[in-house]
């Protein structure tokens, strides 16, 4: 069609160069050459007008990418390598025919990747395994390869031997740090249960490990302050490397208690840091006890249970409603899953009680009943059900809570129709109905008279909890939601201006972290106050004071840079006299300071999984060598077809005008203007 629309320009435009130049007097020659100069002119204006559009073929060379990936974490520090370090990156700066041969790209990582070159040696955690995965994503569908810079002790995820077996691209590991082997007797894992009951024994598990190779005895005990509560003598040799030891302790005082776990070093032991490991536990007079009823079989239930006892302070039971009601005033929280008319003695009895609830509707429940057994809401049920998605409400006050990735989760089954409420409510998730957000509420919590209620109008949560262990690889942030719900409906207490939480002590591998909420008079959550908190260590006069930043329903400070000790705190809002104060430990630990030498086996199987080949620091210029006579590294000439509009061609505009202004200053130099 362009070309018909152009041949028509064309003859229009003759047509125009006739029309005022054919029967023009004068000489032949110039009327000639003015018809010529109208004609183009007036083609090329009906050109741009057409716009007809060109193909265009540009020729590029590719070069093949390389990423210099280099482990920040402060392992790397303690196997006092950070001089390795930096003369492999600048050993590999200064090659000029690498730079020419490849696009390098510069990446640090200690849990994650950074896109940077600096590198600190701070990170107090390394995942080899993410940084890895990290780099895949970024060189999808590209040539590329990478230089992994590190110690190959990985401290957090997967054990990247195994994940890199189908690797895109090689990787070339450079092992820095002392590969030598040295005898070396360490606490390889322990574990033990968070919380423990007063006047019982809770157990604890460990794991030693021995590198080396001639026989040692030593000895392993548990000890709190100067006490030795456990002990045994332990043998290794290079036939038995490890051994699991069983330990049973009494929790005979309340609170949280501290113990250290440590075997004693062998002479020729060179790093004793990974010989003892301090532990801690908090404990508790009782449990929270939450009752589930349901008249049902539903995997919601298994999932819900499972959840809520992720924390071991809370115990859950499973019922039918024709319980002995008398037995409800034994929980502090009951979990009515799909009430329908055989829940009416339970309604009643809570009623009585005061109890406070969670109700969770679907499919199976009866909302005329429900509607009846209680006053603070209604919802039309008319049998149908449709597929609900969650959407976070980032404006939620009433306990601190966080959107952990609702809008990953697969839809739940929801009753169709309108609720209406009796009651002040608010809404924690919105409905979003086939990708369309709403107003109507899909969780909601009531607090009336003291007296909390939950309410969830989908089945089908077990769907959510595995989501979270599919992306996860563990339903930790799924767990840690339903949590702080049953938290805020198990607890009777009134609600404070001025709520903080926080873990009365944490490990010193992990982060540091307290938040708070600060409500108005009118008990809505003010996201323009201002919050610090003061933290003093146990035997020290100073106090150090942090600002506490807004995290869109609650305020957190994050206090990972303090070291190991006791300390107390007191949270301020500024400009009220309104203050929470309260007491943690920071268990002394360093994973990273648990190595004494580089782990140049699992970097040689990492290299062989990728078709890559691993090398020492003192040898850079040997893998710049490999890289650059390496034939699957060659630049690669691709082209690039772009459709291209005539307007974008700027020079027709430029000789459009250049032919109107010749033509207009000849005529007016033949003065026939």
């Amino acid at each position: 069609m362009s070309v018909i629309y152009i041949i028509i320009a064309g003859i229009v435009a003759l047509l125009a160069a006739i029309f005022q130049y054919g029967k023009a007097k004068g000489k032949s020659k110039e009327n000639l050459l003015f018809a010529f100069l109208r004609f183009v002119s007036v083609f090329a204006i009906l050109l741009l007008l057409i716009n007809p559009e060109f193909k265009k073929v540009s020729v590029y060379r590719e070069k093949p990418g390389l990423a210099i990936i280099t482990d920040n974490s402060s392992s790397i520090a303690h196997l006092n390598a950070k001089k390795n370090v930096q003369d492999v990156i600048a050993a590999l700066e200064s090659n000029g025919q690498l730079a020419e041969r490849f696009s390098i790209d510069h990446y640090t990582f200690g849990q994650t990747l950074e896109n940077d070159r600096s590198v600190t040696f701070e990170e107090h955690q390394t995942d080899l395994n993410a940084a890895l995965s990290s780099i895949k994503e970024i060189y999808r569908g590209k040539q590329a390869t990478a230089i992994l810079i590190t110690d190959g002790n990985q401290t957090y995820g997967e054990d990247y031997t195994y994940t890199s077996l189908n690797y895109p691209f090689p990787v070339f590991p450079v092992a820095v740090g002392d590969t030598t082997t040295y005898d070396d007797l360490k606490i390889h894992r322990l574990n033990v249960n968070r919380y423990a009951y007063f006047k019982n024994k809770f157990p604890v598990e460990i794991i030693l490990n021995y590198d080396g190779k001639t026989p040692v005895n030593s000895n392993f005990r548990i000890v709190s302050g100067n006490r030795t509560l456990f002990q045994k003598k332990v043998r290794f040799s290079p036939e038995k490397k490890s051994e699991v030891i069983q330990a049973h302790l009494e929790a005979d005082t309340r609170g949280v208690l501290t113990f250290r776990a440590e075997i004693l070093p062998v002479e020729s032991e060179k790093n004793t840091k990974n010989n003892y490991k301090a532990f801690g536990i908090e404990v508790i007079d009782q449990k929270t006890e939450v009752l589930i009823l349901s008249d049902i079989v539903h995997p919601d239930i298994g999932a819900l249970k499972r959840s809520i006892e992720a924390n071991e302070e809370r115990n859950v039971t499973v019922g039918r409603p024709n319980l002995d009601i008398n037995k409800l005033n034994d929980f502090q929280l009951v979990v009515l899953y799909q009430p329908d008319a055989s829940f009416a003695s339970v309604f009643e009895q809570l009623r009585k009680l005061h109890k406070n609830i969670f109700i969770i509707g679907g499919e199976s429940t009866d909302w005329n009943f429900l509607n009846r057994a209680q006053t603070d809401f209604s919802k039309k049920g008319n049998g149908f059900t449709e597929e609900v998605q969650g959407s976070y409400n980032e404006s939620y006050a009433a306990f601190a809570t966080e959107n952990i990735g609702f809008s990953h989760y697969p839809p739940l089954r929801a009753a169709f129709g309108d609720i209406s409420f009796n009651t002040p409510y608010e809404t924690i998730l919105f409905q979003k109905v086939k990708g369309v957000l709403t107003t109507a509420p899909l969780l909601f919590t009531m607090e009336k008279d003291n007296h909390r209620t939950a309410v969830l109008l989908g089945e089908d949560l077990w769907k959510w909890r595995m989501q979270d262990y599919r992306e996860n690889s563990t339903s930790e942030k799924f767990d840690g939601f339903v949590g702080k719900l049953v938290f805020f409906l198990a607890s009777d207490k009134k609600r404070d201006r001025l709520e903080i939480d926080y873990n009365t002590f944490y490990d010193g591998s992990s982060g540091v972290v307290i938040t708070a909420q600060y409500f108005d008079k009118n008990y809505i959550f003010n996201k323009e106050a201002s919050l610090h908190i003061a933290v003093k260590k146990s035997g020290e006069n100073t106090e150090k004071t942090f600002p506490m930043l807004l995290r869109n329903n609650y305020y957190e400070a994050d206090l990972s840079t303090l070291e190991a000790g006791e300390y107390s705190f007191t949270v301020r809002a500024a400009g009220d006299n309104i203050k929470r104060s309260g007491q943690f430990k920071i268990l002394e630990f360093d994973v990273e300071e648990q190595y004494v030498q580089a782990d140049m086996q699992k970097l040689q199987q990492l290299a062989a999984n990728t078709k890559g080949r691993a090398f020492y620091h003192n040898s850079p210029d040997s893998l710049s060598a490999m890289l650059l006579e390496d034939t699957r590294f060659k630049p690669i000439q691709k082209s690039k077809e772009n459709i291209v509009p005539l307007l974008d061609w700027k020079i027709l505009l430029f000789l459009i005008v250049l032919l109107l202004s010749v033509e207009w200053f000849l005529r007016k130099y033949k003065g026939l203007i």
